[in-house]
């Protein structure tokens, strides 16, 4: 990459981690509210292991964007996250009343955003294996 490429994709980095360093600080630093809702409303099963290893990735991942360090790791596992992650917290769009809740039919599309920008930083990594994402 050159000078403004490699400032373009620092920039790109920062940016997309903000979002994924924001969750995982607030996951550590409400561990106990997140835990709870983890398992009592979404029923995710033993939610108070199951919930450092989201915040490692949320905030390990943001680090590893920051500086540049296995980029496209970083990314692939935020995509694999992103699957069961947006069916869990965002999967009821229509209500029972058959209306679509909008907020949650915004953060699904979020998230396919997300997913956008996070397959073309793997693209853009020029560290990326030769079975990622190559013709």
């Amino acid at each position: 990459m050159t000078g403004i490429e490699s400032i373009a994709f620092l920039v790109a980095r920062i940016c997309t981690s903000g979002i994924w360093f924001g969750a995982g600080l607030y996951k550590a630093t409400h561990f106990e509210k997140t835990a709870e809702e983890m398992g009592g409303h979404f029923g995710i099963p033993f939610p108070r292991l199951v919930l450092p290893v989201v915040v490692a990735l949320e905030l390990g991942g943001s680090a590893m964007l920051i500086a540049n360090f296995y980029v496209w790791l970083a990314c692939l596992a935020w995509i694999v996250f992103l699957f069961p992650a947006t069916v869990l917290y965002h999967g009821k769009v229509i209500t029972p009343e058959g209306k679509i809740d909008f907020l949650q039919y915004v953060m699904v599309f979020k998230n396919i955003s997300i997913l956008g920008g996070l397959i073309i930083l793997i693209l853009l990594d020029p560290t990326r294996p030769a079975w990622l994402l190559r013709a």
